[in-house]
């Protein structure tokens, strides 16, 4: 696979007219197997034409380097697959706007200097500008989190915090105290986050639980039987602790998960259609109210939809990629999308028919405002449009 530094020096040398003889070769070869850049490359070539291009470097270009290469990186190898498979059928579910996604991407920092210095006017009509100043003040959640006990009664805990232990006592992740508890009696505890919260949680036999926005675990103060079980609604991240004999289960409404000692993300939402199992380390049963069971592997995960169980290989760090700050999104439907974006951010997103058929790809920190979120989007289609009323977004074309 072509390297993105040496991609980003060629095609900068093409626009600026400064490419050595010994690169045309190159050059063509790169062309040959990408055509549409070529295509791109000499529509960009006209200053009439580069005004619309210029405008979606500048919308995905992240002020976190190492983001973006991750990005470059995954937009080039997704078109590399994707070309080597089936060239002409599959490019196009992409579009021609994939093509000037990638281009602009990879050749941004010479379009962007040709910008500086001719003056180009980069507005957008597609998306009126007071949408994306909207956008802007729409901010990412944080560690927000309640905790009820056993009687009912609930405490706020501290959004300074990352997180709570379970022990003797309850205390936070610098070691200062939450509540204490009784040290002699199994107490079952409900730890929920709200849209635009997330928390983290060390249960008594040392497991570690990273819950999303919008999740509830339930699970007791220590582990008295022979099963380590625990219920949750809404999407969580597992790291269990190894207990000899103790079989860790996760039980939602939608399938059970069993591990002795391993690494999985669940993502598993009662109000949504499919529910998902990603395994990261170890092995894990997952089986459904109906009887099916599967057994999965490391780069796994099982799709519950009604009674259906399937399973496939996956890029497992896109399912974690929200533990890490980050929304990654290959080829993901926007319902879907969107609505992992809308609980993170506290919004409601309406999606107009014109365009719920629509793919999105892309990264995009979770830590940024929702106006990032927003250009990940446009860099897919640029004909959509939004209006943004307080908390309500809805897109159409």
């Amino acid at each position: 696979m072509y390297t993105i530094d040496h991609i980003i020096q060629l095609l900068q040398a093409y626009l600026k007219g400064e490419i050595l003889p010994n690169e045309h070769a190159e050059l063509s070869m790169l062309f040959e197997k990408y055509p549409e850049l070529q295509d791109l490359a000499k529509k960009l070539e006209d200053p009439a034409n580069l005004r619309e291009e210029l405008q979606a470097y500048e919308e995905f270009s992240t002020s976190d380097p190492a983001q973006e290469q991750r990005i470059l990186s995954n937009i080039m190898d997704k078109i590399e697959a994707q070309v080597d498979q089936q060239p002409k059928r599959r490019w196009m579910q992409y579009g021609w706007y994939a093509a000037a996604a990638c281009f602009i991407a990879v050749v941004g920092l010479g379009i962007w200097q040709i910008n500086k210095r001719d003056g180009i006017d980069t507005s957008d009509p597609a998306t009126p500008v007071d949408a994306v100043k909207l956008a802007e003040n729409l901010l990412p959640g944080g560690n927000r989190a309640t905790l009820q006990l056993a009687d009912g009664a609930s405490i706020g805990l501290d959004q300074q915090q990352v997180g709570i232990v379970m022990g003797d006592e309850i205390t936070y992740t610098d070691g200062s105290v939450a509540l204490a508890t009784a040290k002699d009696e199994k107490r079952m505890m409900i730890l929920s986050t709200p849209r635009g919260g997330q928390y983290q949680i060390a249960l008594a036999d040392g497991t570690k639980v990273w819950l999303n926005a919008d999740t509830r675990l339930r699970y007791p103060n220590k582990f008295t039987d022979k099963q380590r079980v625990v219920e949750l609604d809404g999407e969580a991240y597992f790291e269990v602790a190894k207990v000899a004999g103790k079989p860790f289960i996760v039980v939602t409404a939608k399938e059970k998960v069993e591990v002795l000692g391993t690494h999985f993300n669940v993502y598993s939402f009662p109000k949504e259609k499919e529910s998902k199992v990603s395994l990261l380390e170890g092995k894990v049963k997952v089986s459904v109210p109906a009887g099916k069971t599967r057994l999965l592997q490391p780069g796994e995960q099982a799709s519950v939809q009604g009674e259906e169980l399937s399973v496939q290989q996956v890029p497992v760090d896109e399912s974690i990629a929200w533990k890490n700050d980050e929304f990654m999104f290959n080829n993901e439907p926007l319902g879907t999308a969107l609505a992992q974006v809308a609980r993170w951010y506290d919004i409601d997103i309406e999606i107009d028919p014109s365009v719920a058929k629509m793919k999105l790809w892309g990264s995009v920190s979770r830590l940024d405002n929702f106006d990032k979120v927003l250009k990940i989007i446009k860099m897919t289609d640029d004909k959509i449009k939004v209006q943004i009323e307080g908390r309500r977004v809805r897109l159409m074309k």
